[in-house]
């Protein structure tokens, strides 16, 4: 399947440590890569050009800036999720986050991170049928 080249992932990570890994994971994606450290650097990016997928820090999300991103024009095509611990109690309450289409729970495997890339590919390339 071929998606468009302007297909690319935005992370909003100011403290990329933190994500163990993340970084050399999408790194091994054949899509570009943008990484932001504010919230007002994510929604002008995503403002500017939709991406495919949207990752955030747990402790960065906040729901004025999901909200925010899913008005922007063609939200409908980004794929939203959190990065999480496995001992927080965020991603077992999905229902409590509308606007999230999920969490990536630590620690990240490379098999569900690609999925989750192609999936979010495939999405945005389909609404823009």
């Amino acid at each position: 399947m071929v998606f468009p080249s302007s297909t690319y992932i935005l992370l909003l990570a100011p403290q990329l440590e933190e994500l163990q890994g993340l970084e050399s994971l999408l790194q091994q994606v054949a899509f570009d890569v943008e990484i932001v450290d504010t919230a007002d650097q994510a929604l002008a990016k995503a403002s500017q050009n939709p991406p495919c997928l949207v990752i955030l820090q747990e402790h960065l999300r906040s729901d004025t800036t999901i909200h925010r991103l899913r008005r922007i024009k063609n939200a409908d095509r980004m794929t939203l999720v959190i990065v999480t611990e496995t001992d927080s109690p965020s991603w077992l309450h999905q229902d409590q986050h509308p606007d999230v289409d999920g969490f990536l729970v630590k620690p990240l495997s490379s098999d569900v991170l690609f999925s989750l890339v192609h999936s979010a590919s495939a999405r945005q390339y389909c609404r823009q049928a």
